[in-house]
């Protein structure tokens, strides 16, 4: 098990299947993977290789309505639920259900791609740690997916952290409140956000200034209200220079 399916909890990330190019609300993602899960487990048939092209057709047609944040990312019909309470997303035509190694030669991208590729966050040395906070903060795999999914703005808040002279791990003991809190404000505007886990990340942040900045652009007023809070606990928080570089 790993970030993209935590051995404990019932959520799953399902965003590196394109799922938050819709632009649908959280609900309407639920009921959109509902749908999905519905129509494949009726007309999928696993010893029919045809039934697998007929059903992603028959989804791409059914979905082409839905208005797109980006034309050119694609969101994949086989991302629905995966397991009996219909809480934990995946593919559902991964080998681990279907049996053939290459069944995901029926999505878009291919069984190489889909299997080779793993997230930054789950490839980053805090990733367990990180699965944990998730875990805590996300109440379905909509949460999560989007949480497990920010890896720009994760790898920002660790940047924090270090320029503030904090450890970066001890931070999830220390400071998880308001990890928890800084978080929880970032799923508050997750609607705007076309988050896939493979966004590209052009900024190293390499000072305290450039973190602050992204992360005001990121969050607005509600960074200004939480950095204000943050400086009366951390009155003699400091720029370490070079400090976490990777």
């Amino acid at each position: 098990m790993s970030l993209c399916h935590p051995e404990k909890g019932n959520v799953s990330c399902g965003a590196c299947c394109g799922l938050f190019n819709l632009k649908l609300q959280p609900n309407e993602y639920k009921n959109l993977l509902f749908e999905r899960t519905t129509e494949f487990k009726t007309t999928v048939d696993f010893s029919i290789r045809h039934s697998f092209p007929i059903y992603r057709k028959d989804r791409e047609t059914k979905e082409a309505h839905i208005p797109k944040k980006d034309e050119m990312t694609y969101n994949c019909p086989f991302l629905g639920y995966v397991d009996d309470t219909k809480q934990r997303i995946g593919c559902m035509i991964h080998p681990i259900f279907t049996g053939d190694p290459k069944s995901q030669n029926f999505s878009f991208y291919g069984t190489s791609i889909c299997q080779a590729y793993d997230c930054k966050t789950k490839e980053g040395a805090l990733a367990e740690l990180w699965e944990i906070l998730f875990l805590e903060i996300a109440k379905d795999s909509i949460e999560y997916s989007f949480l497990s999914a920010d890896h720009i703005f994760t790898y920002a808040v660790e940047k924090f952290f270090s320029h503030s002279q904090k450890n970066t791990e001890d931070m999830f003991v220390k400071d998880r409140l308001e990890l928890v809190e800084l978080f929880r404000m970032r799923l508050g505007n997750s609607s705007r956000e076309n988050l896939t886990s493979f966004e590209i990340n052009y900024d190293a942040f390499l000072t305290l200034d450039s973190v602050e900045s992204y992360l005001h652009l990121a969050l607005g007023s509600d960074w200004v209200i939480w950095k204000g809070e943050w400086e009366k606990k951390n009155p003699n928080r400091g720029e370490v220079s070079g400090s976490f570089d990777k």
